[in-house]
């Protein structure tokens, strides 16, 4: 470790001797930094300068009536929405104006809202909707994410349009109803007790209903009653006509025995004429008996009837005038009692017909009763004729003869009267008995539905009954006022409301003040890269044994390793302690300051390493994995942004961690993610260190014949390699002391055919290394979603290419070293032997120094 320090001490000890190289501390300690403190401040808040960002706005909206909501210009609302947003540089001017903006660049883009703009918007309310389109002109050329940001202008303003469009149709609506709940308040508060006195009418009504359906049934048991009474007179009717008709037999059998007597009556006449006065009387009795029996059963038919008919047509008269009041209720509305009015009313009806027809029957039946009346009456007169010419016979029978034989003729035609009269009654008692039966049945039918319809209407009653207390206890309760209230909208607040019903909440964790402070992690890991690859181009990588004495291979890499990182230290103090003076958020300043040495470290050991082991070629691999990290480590765009090529490489970058680290000092800490990130950054730095002390030894001789031939080239800055060449291979050695001549020739051959095709092989190489790319480049153009792969193709298949040409040009190298071989004595190879075998670290180059120079000379001549 003391060849290490002391190397050390004599490097800064020559640095700060030499006044100039002050000047190149100061700038590698200064300048990387400049690039995260300029992007920093750059980026500190950008978006709050986007109201600067010039949008053209174009209104050409004429507006639209419809019934609904009136007059509608949602261009105009939207217009000064936009005066009043200062998101964007909003300014307002004609269409082509704004078009001829854009395409000069004086706007970024530019929005112009047709003239049917609102016609074809509010179509909705009225079924004739075509969605309208808002034209956005946009210039991608002038910026790359400010056509990001004007269309994020033009989401919001289609949120606008939207919440403009609702918020007025939902006040419109708000106020329709307000006026609607005003005039339903009103209403309400004057109908309250119009609706209750309405409504305990009603159920009063339906009691007076119910008590005349109740007493309606009573006159339907009085006229089943007074049917049957008519069948009994009826019946009584007929044993009068059975004995009328009887009676008549006689009479006339007397009228026809008188008339064949009347020869004989001279003789015997004072017998005959008082047997006959008699005999008339007695005939005359019975039939006035019988007739006037016969005449007070028709004439109690006809009375019953007639009550009948009375009763019947009162209850008919009822029954319609009950089922006018129900229709006029609105009962047959109700579900249950529709069926039960409509069968009341069709059974009413028939009532009404068959009282009809039992009134006609019934004239008629009076009709008969006075016919028979008549005839009773004549045959009364006749016998009374036919007594007094009896008396009068007595005194003087021949005289009186024709006056009796005219009452015989008048009785005669009295009986045939009679008779015919009790046919016609004979005839209409059937009519009679039929009518009386359907009469029975339908008073039957109407007694159910009566009592159906009570049933019904004292549910009814109940109904209203329980709804009248119903009304009154709304009445006495807030449900009016509440209903009332509820639609007591604010337009206002709805349309607020429609326009934005909800809103966001915003937690943030792991807050970040300014967009600078989010980017410090990025633009420092960057700038400490930049430090670090400028130091190994600028200070010597190859430490010399001046004032040191003998080192290793290892001593030499750490010692030059510890110089580059007190400058990797300083530029971390610097770049990090100028952060915190710009203002950048942490949540400690000192890991952030810590994080910023450690990373700093991290980045010198890789690019240390990769400058030591492969010089020109390592410093441009730095190069390119600077470019692979600015994408791929997620340090602008979240990584699962990224093409695939990239997010396989995220978790490969050293930046990635870098960047994580960095962004848990800035934003705040959670759980044990910083010191996962800094063991990852700890196993960058365990592999850097293991390649350059354990590989590095192995390609010394590779980096000496690129260092010699970039220096030929006269262009090239090649350090010269001041470690010792590796060892001959054993074997080379003991194939050389086995057979000197025989290897010689070997080696000789080898070399001749191999200098015969590395001409044609180095073409090869370099064509294919340039068509392969080009062939690349054209199926990039042909395919943009596949160029990152493409690209990552590009970049293995050219360090490929180096490889190749690298392998080429070492194995040139090892058959000129062993062909150096062969051309020593055998005693200098059995020395070489001695010392390998000894463990002693020794070169060709070294032993036969001479002739090297020999063979450098003998090359320069062949040249020439």
């Amino acid at each position: 470790m003391r060849p290490v320090v002391r190397s050390l001490k004599r490097d800064i000890r020559r640095m700060v001797t030499v006044p100039a190289a002050w000047i190149v501390i100061i700038g590698l300690l200064f300048v990387p930094a400049l690039y995260a403190w300029f992007n920093i401040v750059g980026f500190w808040d950008p978006y709050s300068n986007t109201g600067k960002i010039r949008v053209a706005v174009a209104n050409e909206d004429q507006g639209a009536t419809k019934d609904a909501i009136g007059f509608v210009n949602v261009g105009t609302m939207l217009e000064s929405k936009l005066r009043e947003n200062d998101q964007l540089g909003w300014h307002f001017v004609s269409a082509e104006q704004a078009k001829k903006e854009v395409e000069r660049g004086e706007s970024y883009a530019a929005f112009i809202i047709p003239s049917d703009f609102s016609t074809r918007l509010t179509g909705v309310v009225d079924g004739t909707y075509t969605k309208p389109d808002v034209q956005y002109y946009v210039n991608e050329k002038n910026n790359a994410v400010a056509p990001k940001i004007t269309g994020a202008g033009a989401s919001s303003l289609d949120q606008q349009i939207n919440s403009a469009f609702v918020s007025t149709v939902a006040q419109t609506l708000s106020e329709k109803i307000t006026s609607t709940g005003k005039s339903i308040s009103e209403v309400l508060q004057n109908g309250r007790s119009d609706i209750s006195e309405k409504v305990k009418t009603a159920s009063e009504q339906l009691g007076q209903a119910e008590e005349s359906l109740n007493a309606m049934g009573e006159k339907l048991d009085s006229a089943k009653g007074k049917v049957s009474g008519a069948r009994s007179s009826m019946t009584s009717a007929d044993s009068a006509l059975s004995d009328l008709n009887e009676a008549l037999s006689q009479a006339d059998q007397l009228v026809s025995d008188t008339r064949s007597s009347i020869s004989q009556f001279s003789a015997n006449m004072s017998t005959s004429l008082d047997g006959l006065s008699t005999h008339a009387s007695s005939a005359v009795a019975k039939a006035s008996s019988a007739g006037g029996t016969l005449n007070g059963g028709v004439q109690g038919a006809t009375t019953t009837i007639g009550g009948v008919l009375t009763e019947g047509q009162s209850i008919n008269q009822a029954n319609a005038e009950i089922l006018r009041d129900l229709q006029s209720l609105g009962i047959a509305n109700l579900p249950t009692a529709s069926q039960a009015l409509q069968d009341l009313s069709t059974q009413n009806a028939q009532v009404g017909q068959t009282l009809s027809n039992l009134s006609a029957l019934n004239g008629n039946l009076s009709s008969t009763s006075t016919s028979i009346a008549q005839a009773l009456n004549s045959l009364n007169s006749a016998s009374q004729s036919l007594s007094d010419a009896a008396t009068q016979a007595r005194s003087g029978v021949t005289n009186q003869l024709p006056v009796i034989s005219s009452a015989l003729d008048q009785m005669s035609s009295a009986s045939a009267d009679l008779r015919s009269a009790i046919g016609v009654l004979q005839g209409q008692r059937e009519q009679i008995s039929g009518l009386l039966d359907q009469l029975d049945t339908l008073l039957d039918s109407t007694k159910t539905t009566l009592a159906q319809s009570t049933a019904n209407i004292a549910s009814l009653k109940s109904d209203l009954d329980s709804a009248k207390g119903d009304i009154q206890a709304i009445s006495s309760s807030n449900a009016l006022q509440s209903l009332a209230g509820s639609m007591n909208l604010n337009p206002e607040k709805i349309a607020e409301f429609m326009a934005a019903p909800t809103s966001i909440t915003t937690q943030t964790v792991f807050p970040v003040a300014t967009y600078g402070s989010a980017m410090a992690p990025l633009f420092t890991n960057l700038s400490l890269w930049i430090g670090a690859f400028a130091l190994v181009i600028i200070l010597k990588l190859e430490v010399d044994e001046e004032g040191v004495g003998s080192m290793t291979s290892a001593q030499k890499y750490m010692s030059r390793w510890m110089l580059l990182a007190l400058f990797a230290i300083g530029q971390a103090l610097v770049v990090s302690i100028g952060d915190l003076i710009i203002g950048v958020q942490t949540v400690s300043k000192l890991a952030f300051v810590g994080t910023a040495v450690l990373v700093s470290l991290v980045f010198l050991s890789v690019i240390y390493m990769l400058a030591t082991c492969f010089q020109h070629i390592g410093k441009g691999l730095c190069v390119i994995i600077v470019v692979l990290q600015i994408p791929g480590a997620a340090g602008l765009y979240p990584i699962e942004m990224m093409p695939s090529f990239f997010r396989f490489l995220h978790p490969l970058f050293p930046f990635t961690y870098g960047i994580n680290a960095m962004r848990e000092a800035v934003g705040g800490f959670y759980g044990h993610a910083y010191l996962r990130a800094i063991a990852v950054l700890g196993i960058h730095v365990l592999i850097a260190f293991a390649l350059g002390l354990l590989v590095r030894p192995f390609l010394v001789n590779l980096n000496a014949m690129v260092s010699r031939d970039l220096s030929r080239s006269g262009l090239f800055l090649a350090e010269a390699t001041h470690l010792p060449s590796s060892r001959y291979r054993l074997s080379q050695i003991v194939a050389v002391l086995a057979d000197h001549d025989g290897y010689s020739r070997s080696v000789t051959r080898r070399a001749r055919n191999f200098e015969r095709r590395y001409p044609k092989m180095r073409r090869a190489a370099l064509i294919v290394g340039i068509v392969i790319p080009a062939l690349l480049a054209v199926l990039s153009v042909a395919s943009v979603a596949e160029v990152p792969l493409l690209l990552g193709l590009w970049i293995i298949w050219i360090l490929v290419i180096i490889t190749f040409l690298i392998a080429l040009e070492y194995i040139r190298e090892s058959l000129a070293r062993q062909q150096l071989l062969t051309s020593m004595d055998d005693s200098d190879v059995r020395s070489l032997l001695r010392r390998r075998l000894h463990g002693v670290k020794a070169s060709a180059a070294q032993l036969g120094k001479h002739r090297l120079g020999n063979e450098d000379n003998a090359e320069e001549g062949s040249e020439k």
